[in-house]
């Protein structure tokens, strides 16, 4: 089996990256864009290909379409897949029916990466199940086969990445207006937020609710901060961000 990449940017080549590092990787066809990405990749990789075009990655078995939204119609220009094919769009906000009509002899799902796919961690959402994406995509993260297209993008929550680093640097830097020297308030910070990820994933469902409560005390430091910081409504601040980019549309913005 072969998988080709058209369009090679900063998610596919996290993905090329897991696929070769965690092992059972299929020969792989990158598209000569972006030249320092597929040629980086290539060098890397020894069961990895720099294409001499599209239309040649366009042959493989599996074809993971990677490139922005604007972008789809010129990458494909003259390209055509068949039943023996399987697409995978990366496409931010593409329709699986403007997928399907890109292909329209064959299967076709759209798959939602994240960076930490290179290394095999974070959540990874398809849909439809494709067995054979299915089974590529199992050992790089944590698989989600949604139950309806609108879900894939999970209410827009991956894009509170950014705002999460930016939350880490404010309590690193609140440390250090403590008098902890950078080093450490860094290590602080990242362990604790680490290890409370950590205790989340390990929790059974029945008992996730309870965390809140199991890590204040009555009139404690966590208590009189979460309150301060609910008084200030910052937990219900990201859910009207998320409101607005999903009112702006993942296809514009992407």
């Amino acid at each position: 089996m072969q998988i080709g990449f058209i369009g090679t940017g900063t998610i596919a080549a996290a993905m090329v990256e897991g696929l070769h590092t965690i092992g059972g990787a299929p020969a792989t066809l990158v598209s000569p864009r972006s030249e320092a990405l597929s040629r980086a990749l290539a060098e890397r990789f020894p069961n990895v290909r720099r294409a001499s075009s599209n239309a040649e990655v366009a042959t493989a078995d599996i074809v993971v379409l990677a490139m922005r939204p604007a972008q789809v119609q010129q990458a494909l220009a003259g390209l055509t897949f068949g039943p023996h094919q399987t697409v995978v769009s990366l496409v931010a906000g593409l329709p699986l029916a403007e997928v399907q009509a890109l292909a329209p002899h064959s299967p076709v799902c759209r798959v939602v990466p994240l960076p930490g796919i290179a290394r095999g961690e974070g959540p990874i959402t398809v849909f439809p199940r494709l067995p054979d994406v299915v089974a590529l995509l199992e050992p790089l993260g944590d698989l989600l086969v949604t139950t309806s297209e609108a879900a894939l993008n999970m209410g827009g929550i991956s894009a509170f990445m950014s705002s999460y680093f930016e939350l880490q640097a404010a309590l690193i830097r609140t440390a250090e207006a403590a008098g902890v020297p950078e080093p450490e308030a860094r290590t602080y910070v990242t362990s604790l937020l680490s290890m409370l990820a950590t205790t989340a994933r390990r929790t059974p469902p029945e008992e996730f609710g309870k965390l809140v409560i199991e890590h204040q005390t009555k009139g404690g430091l966590n208590e009189r901060v979460r309150d301060t910081l609910l008084a200030a409504g910052w937990f219900v601040a990201p859910a009207k961000a998320f409101d607005e980019i999903n009112r702006l549309g993942w296809k514009k913005l992407g």
